[in-house]
């Protein structure tokens, strides 16, 4: 009889053992999962953001000559206008923040079309030009309220 409860006994530490192990892997996994999606959300935040500037400081410079590029407005929305001449007419392409969305509208230039037809390129609060000499300035608050001001030498 002291045998078979010293075999219980062994028993039962497994099982404890084991149930212990099965707890300490679930914790440890249910750790990095939530680490890894952490780092992917912030990771993503982040390549919006950056791909949103870059991909404005290369239209400005891809377009950097005198008179191409100006600070404007689209129906009162502070837009960055980037004017181009094709056949005989003219046409612009505003980068603007509207709706919660960094967009860009190539249009006629004497059409006036609604903010909300523009192409969206990403989610932001905010996207403010300004210009001081040949000194552009871009300031975009993303969707998190990160600021990123970048300054963009043109013409």
């Amino acid at each position: 009889m002291k045998n078979r409860s010293l075999h219980s006994m062994d028993t039962v530490f497994v099982l404890i053992l084991f149930a212990v192990f099965v707890i300490a892997a679930l914790f440890i996994s249910a750790s990095g999962a939530l680490a890894y999606k952490n780092a992917v959300g912030q990771m993503e935040t982040r390549f919006d953001r950056q791909t949103c500037i870059s991909y404005i400081t290369a239209k400005v410079r891809a377009n950097n000559e005198s008179g191409k590029i100006s600070i404007g407005e689209l129906d009162g929305i502070n837009a960055l206008c980037i004017t181009d001449i094709v056949g005989d007419e003219k046409y612009v392409t505003y980068i603007y923040q509207y709706d919660g969305m960094v967009r860009e509208m190539f249009c006629n230039a004497v059409i006036s079309l609604d903010p909300g037809t523009g192409s969206a390129l990403t989610e932001a609060k905010s996207l403010e030009f300004s210009r001081d000499g040949n000194l552009f300035t871009v300031t975009l608050t993303d969707k998190n309220d990160i600021v990123t001001t970048v300054y963009v030498n043109a013409v």
